[in-house]
Protein backbone atom coordinates (compact mmCIF):
# COMPACT_ATOMS: atom_id res chain seq x y z
CA UNK A 1 0.00 0.00 0.00
CA UNK A 2 1.33 3.54 -1.24
CA UNK A 3 1.44 5.83 1.85
CA UNK A 4 2.90 9.00 -0.03
CA UNK A 5 0.35 10.34 -1.06
CA UNK A 6 -2.38 9.05 2.20
CA UNK A 7 -0.88 10.98 4.80
CA UNK A 8 0.17 14.61 4.73
CA UNK A 9 4.60 14.15 5.39
CA UNK A 10 4.37 17.84 5.00
CA UNK A 11 3.13 17.58 9.01
CA UNK A 12 5.98 15.18 9.85
CA UNK A 13 8.42 17.94 10.64
CA UNK A 14 5.77 20.16 12.24
CA UNK A 15 4.40 17.62 15.20
CA UNK A 16 7.63 15.29 15.55
CA UNK A 17 9.04 17.16 18.76
CA UNK A 18 5.65 17.25 20.18
CA UNK A 19 5.22 14.76 22.82
CA UNK A 20 1.55 13.37 22.22
CA UNK A 21 2.86 12.65 18.97
CA UNK A 22 6.32 11.09 20.07
CA UNK A 23 4.21 8.94 22.71
CA UNK A 24 1.74 7.53 20.22
CA UNK A 25 4.00 6.86 17.21
CA UNK A 26 6.44 4.39 19.88
CA UNK A 27 3.75 2.64 21.09
CA UNK A 28 2.27 2.23 17.62
CA UNK A 29 5.96 0.79 16.65
CA UNK A 30 5.88 -1.58 19.25
CA UNK A 31 2.13 -2.97 18.47
CA UNK A 32 2.36 -2.41 14.60
CA UNK A 33 5.39 -2.00 13.44
CA UNK A 34 7.68 0.04 11.41
CA UNK A 35 4.86 0.44 8.60
CA UNK A 36 2.26 1.33 11.38
CA UNK A 37 1.28 4.12 8.83
CA UNK A 38 -0.05 2.09 6.61
CA UNK A 39 -2.17 0.57 9.19
CA UNK A 40 -3.49 3.90 10.30
CA UNK A 41 -4.58 4.53 6.57
CA UNK A 42 -7.94 2.40 7.32
CA UNK A 43 -8.58 4.58 10.70
CA UNK A 44 -9.70 7.55 11.51
CA UNK A 45 -10.72 9.99 14.60
CA UNK A 46 -13.86 11.41 14.94
CA UNK A 47 -14.94 14.57 18.24
CA UNK A 48 -18.75 14.57 18.33
CA UNK A 49 -18.57 17.76 20.11
CA UNK A 50 -20.86 18.85 23.21
CA UNK A 51 -23.66 20.82 21.25
CA UNK A 52 -24.55 17.41 19.00
CA UNK A 53 -25.26 15.57 22.63
CA UNK A 54 -27.41 18.70 23.68
CA UNK A 55 -29.33 18.92 20.21
CA UNK A 56 -29.76 15.32 20.20
CA UNK A 57 -27.95 14.92 16.89
CA UNK A 58 -25.75 11.73 18.35
CA UNK A 59 -28.04 9.16 16.33
CA UNK A 60 -27.95 11.15 13.26
CA UNK A 61 -24.46 11.61 13.10
CA UNK A 62 -23.65 7.31 13.78
CA UNK A 63 -26.31 5.91 10.75
CA UNK A 64 -24.53 8.13 8.78
CA UNK A 65 -21.21 6.59 9.84
CA UNK A 66 -23.02 3.34 9.81
CA UNK A 67 -24.44 3.79 6.61
CA UNK A 68 -20.85 4.59 5.03
CA UNK A 69 -19.68 1.35 6.17
CA UNK A 70 -17.47 2.77 9.28
CA UNK A 71 -17.01 0.58 12.14
CA UNK A 72 -16.43 1.31 15.54
CA UNK A 73 -13.12 0.53 17.70
CA UNK A 74 -12.97 2.47 20.61
CA UNK A 75 -14.71 5.52 22.27
CA UNK A 76 -14.46 7.47 25.01
CA UNK A 77 -16.86 10.08 26.50
CA UNK A 78 -15.22 13.20 28.20
CA UNK A 79 -13.91 16.78 29.14
CA UNK A 80 -11.63 18.10 26.92
CA UNK A 81 -10.21 20.70 29.10
CA UNK A 82 -8.85 24.02 28.40
CA UNK A 83 -5.15 23.35 27.80
CA UNK A 84 -5.95 20.25 25.76
CA UNK A 85 -8.36 22.39 23.25
CA UNK A 86 -5.74 25.29 23.09
CA UNK A 87 -3.26 22.09 22.20
CA UNK A 88 -5.74 20.64 19.39
CA UNK A 89 -6.10 23.31 17.83
CA UNK A 90 -3.14 25.37 18.21
CA UNK A 91 -2.18 25.25 14.66
CA UNK A 92 -5.52 26.39 13.05
CA UNK A 93 -6.16 28.71 15.32
CA UNK A 94 -3.07 31.41 14.97
CA UNK A 95 -5.48 33.72 13.49
CA UNK A 96 -8.67 32.99 15.74
CA UNK A 97 -9.55 35.64 17.81
CA UNK A 98 -8.83 35.24 21.77
CA UNK A 99 -12.90 35.09 22.42
CA UNK A 100 -13.04 32.62 19.53
CA UNK A 101 -10.99 30.21 21.12
CA UNK A 102 -12.48 31.13 24.68
CA UNK A 103 -15.72 30.06 24.10
CA UNK A 104 -14.46 27.28 22.60
CA UNK A 105 -12.87 26.08 25.45
CA UNK A 106 -15.29 26.68 28.04
CA UNK A 107 -17.73 24.51 25.83
CA UNK A 108 -15.58 22.06 25.68
CA UNK A 109 -14.32 22.19 29.54
CA UNK A 110 -18.10 22.25 30.03
CA UNK A 111 -19.71 19.49 28.40
CA UNK A 112 -18.72 15.82 27.29
CA UNK A 113 -17.93 15.30 24.01
CA UNK A 114 -17.95 11.59 22.18
CA UNK A 115 -14.48 10.90 20.80
CA UNK A 116 -14.80 7.75 18.37
CA UNK A 117 -12.13 5.07 16.75
CA UNK A 118 -13.83 4.23 12.99
CA UNK A 119 -12.20 1.99 10.74
CA UNK A 120 -13.17 1.53 7.03
CA UNK A 121 -11.44 -1.18 5.19
CA UNK A 122 -9.33 -0.95 1.85
CA UNK A 123 -10.39 2.85 1.79
CA UNK A 124 -8.74 3.20 -1.89
CA UNK A 125 -6.81 5.94 -2.61
CA UNK A 126 -7.25 7.96 0.34
CA UNK A 127 -6.71 7.26 4.10
CA UNK A 128 -10.48 7.20 6.28
CA UNK A 129 -8.64 10.50 7.75
CA UNK A 130 -9.29 12.37 4.43
CA UNK A 131 -12.43 10.23 3.51
CA UNK A 132 -14.12 11.37 7.05
CA UNK A 133 -12.93 14.78 6.71
CA UNK A 134 -14.69 15.21 3.57
CA UNK A 135 -17.58 13.30 4.76
CA UNK A 136 -17.70 15.84 7.81
CA UNK A 137 -17.73 19.04 4.71
CA UNK A 138 -16.74 22.21 6.41
CA UNK A 139 -17.85 24.89 8.99
CA UNK A 140 -18.56 27.20 5.96
CA UNK A 141 -22.62 26.98 5.15
CA UNK A 142 -21.65 27.80 1.53
CA UNK A 143 -19.32 25.06 0.71
CA UNK A 144 -20.77 22.11 2.30
CA UNK A 145 -22.26 19.39 -0.38
CA UNK A 146 -24.96 17.12 -0.27
CA UNK A 147 -23.94 14.06 1.11
CA UNK A 148 -22.28 15.19 4.11
CA UNK A 149 -22.83 15.66 7.98
CA UNK A 150 -22.75 19.28 8.13
CA UNK A 151 -25.48 19.53 5.53
CA UNK A 152 -27.44 17.08 6.10
CA UNK A 153 -27.23 17.56 10.12
CA UNK A 154 -26.89 21.50 9.91
CA UNK A 155 -25.01 22.87 12.36
CA UNK A 156 -26.25 26.16 14.97
CA UNK A 157 -23.09 28.31 13.48
CA UNK A 158 -19.68 28.19 12.35
CA UNK A 159 -18.82 27.27 15.56
CA UNK A 160 -21.10 24.93 16.99
CA UNK A 161 -20.72 22.67 13.88
CA UNK A 162 -21.44 19.17 15.70
CA UNK A 163 -17.88 16.92 14.91
CA UNK A 164 -14.11 17.15 14.84
CA UNK A 165 -11.97 14.60 12.19
CA UNK A 166 -8.36 14.38 12.34
CA UNK A 167 -7.34 15.74 8.37
CA UNK A 168 -4.75 12.89 7.94
CA UNK A 169 -2.90 10.29 9.84
CA UNK A 170 -0.63 12.58 11.18
CA UNK A 171 -3.14 15.13 12.82
CA UNK A 172 -4.90 11.29 13.58
CA UNK A 173 -0.88 10.14 15.86
CA UNK A 174 -1.20 14.03 17.25
CA UNK A 175 -4.64 13.83 18.13
CA UNK A 176 -4.64 10.57 19.88
CA UNK A 177 -2.14 11.70 22.22
CA UNK A 178 -3.59 14.96 23.32
CA UNK A 179 -6.99 13.74 23.59
CA UNK A 180 -6.56 10.35 24.86
CA UNK A 181 -4.60 9.48 28.35
CA UNK A 182 -1.92 6.42 28.47
CA UNK A 183 -4.07 3.70 29.50
CA UNK A 184 -6.85 5.04 27.05
CA UNK A 185 -4.62 4.68 24.29
CA UNK A 186 -2.87 1.14 25.10
CA UNK A 187 -7.11 0.33 25.22
CA UNK A 188 -6.92 1.55 21.71
CA UNK A 189 -3.84 -0.30 19.89
CA UNK A 190 -5.53 -3.17 21.65
CA UNK A 191 -8.38 -2.94 19.90
CA UNK A 192 -6.61 -2.36 16.45
CA UNK A 193 -4.09 -5.62 16.52
CA UNK A 194 -7.27 -7.80 17.70
CA UNK A 195 -9.60 -6.29 15.07
CA UNK A 196 -12.39 -5.87 17.37
CA UNK A 197 -15.41 -3.84 16.84
CA UNK A 198 -18.02 -2.82 18.95
CA UNK A 199 -21.58 -1.58 18.45
CA UNK A 200 -23.05 1.90 18.47
CA UNK A 201 -23.32 3.12 21.85
CA UNK A 202 -26.39 4.40 23.36
CA UNK A 203 -25.72 7.74 24.07
CA UNK A 204 -27.55 9.73 27.22
CA UNK A 205 -28.28 13.51 26.06
CA UNK A 206 -27.99 16.38 28.02
CA UNK A 207 -30.87 18.13 28.66
CA UNK A 208 -30.86 21.78 28.71
CA UNK A 209 -33.70 24.19 28.56
CA UNK A 210 -33.57 26.27 25.51
CA UNK A 211 -33.23 30.59 25.99
CA UNK A 212 -32.87 32.58 23.15
CA UNK A 213 -30.92 35.72 23.70
CA UNK A 214 -31.32 38.68 21.60
CA UNK A 215 -28.49 40.91 21.68
CA UNK A 216 -30.74 43.95 22.88
CA UNK A 217 -31.76 41.66 25.88
CA UNK A 218 -28.82 40.23 26.87
CA UNK A 219 -26.98 43.56 27.11
CA UNK A 220 -30.12 45.12 29.27
CA UNK A 221 -29.26 42.20 31.73
CA UNK A 222 -25.57 42.99 32.23
CA UNK A 223 -27.22 46.63 32.60
CA UNK A 224 -29.32 45.42 35.12
CA UNK A 225 -26.65 43.58 37.43
CA UNK A 226 -24.11 46.00 37.13
CA UNK A 227 -26.68 47.83 40.01
CA UNK A 228 -26.14 44.99 42.08
CA UNK A 229 -22.28 44.21 42.04
CA UNK A 230 -19.29 45.98 43.52
CA UNK A 231 -17.24 47.40 40.65
CA UNK A 232 -14.64 49.88 39.98
CA UNK A 233 -15.39 52.60 38.16
CA UNK A 234 -13.10 52.71 35.15
CA UNK A 235 -14.61 49.20 34.71
CA UNK A 236 -17.87 50.08 35.28
CA UNK A 237 -17.42 53.02 32.63
CA UNK A 238 -15.87 50.55 30.14
CA UNK A 239 -18.80 48.29 30.90
CA UNK A 240 -21.08 51.43 30.05
CA UNK A 241 -18.90 52.71 26.91
CA UNK A 242 -19.00 49.15 25.36
CA UNK A 243 -23.18 48.87 25.59
CA UNK A 244 -23.48 52.54 24.31
CA UNK A 245 -21.12 51.18 20.94
CA UNK A 246 -23.91 48.25 20.96
CA UNK A 247 -26.94 50.50 20.74
CA UNK A 248 -25.01 53.21 18.31
CA UNK A 249 -24.01 50.17 15.84
CA UNK A 250 -26.75 47.92 16.90
CA UNK A 251 -26.15 44.38 14.52
CA UNK A 252 -22.84 45.62 13.41
CA UNK A 253 -21.43 45.11 17.50
CA UNK A 254 -19.49 42.01 18.29
CA UNK A 255 -18.16 41.25 21.71
CA UNK A 256 -14.63 41.18 22.00
CA UNK A 257 -12.35 39.59 24.70
CA UNK A 258 -11.36 42.26 26.49
CA UNK A 259 -15.15 42.77 27.33
CA UNK A 260 -15.64 39.34 27.83
CA UNK A 261 -12.68 39.62 30.35
CA UNK A 262 -14.48 42.47 32.44
CA UNK A 263 -17.51 40.91 32.55
CA UNK A 264 -16.42 37.64 33.42
CA UNK A 265 -14.15 39.24 36.57
CA UNK A 266 -17.36 40.43 38.32
CA UNK A 267 -18.99 37.32 37.65
CA UNK A 268 -21.81 38.88 34.86
CA UNK A 269 -20.99 36.09 32.53
CA UNK A 270 -23.08 32.74 33.49
CA UNK A 271 -21.05 29.99 31.60
CA UNK A 272 -23.91 27.44 30.43
CA UNK A 273 -25.05 26.32 27.12
CA UNK A 274 -27.41 29.28 26.43
CA UNK A 275 -24.72 31.98 26.38
CA UNK A 276 -22.28 29.73 24.42
CA UNK A 277 -24.44 29.81 21.61
CA UNK A 278 -25.66 33.80 22.00
CA UNK A 279 -21.89 34.70 22.05
CA UNK A 280 -20.33 32.41 19.84
CA UNK A 281 -23.52 33.93 17.22
CA UNK A 282 -21.78 37.44 18.22
CA UNK A 283 -18.20 37.66 18.13
CA UNK A 284 -14.94 38.08 15.73
CA UNK A 285 -13.90 34.07 14.71
CA UNK A 286 -10.51 35.45 13.24
CA UNK A 287 -8.39 38.71 13.79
Amino acid sequence: MQHSKSYNRDKSPLYENEIPYQMVSSIAQKYLGNYYEDKFLEYGLIIIKPEALIMGKVDEIFSIFCTRGYELVYFTRKKIDAMCTAEMWKFSWQNATLENILINQKLLSMYDSIILILRLHNPGSKSVCEMLTDLKGSAVESKRKPYQIRYQIKPINYMLNYVHSSDNVNDFIRELGILLNFDEIIQTFNAIISNRIISYPCIEIFHFPKQNYTLDKWMNNICNQLKTVDICISDQKYILSQIQLFKKFNTDFKISFNFLSVLCQYNLIKWNFNNIVFLSNNINYTE
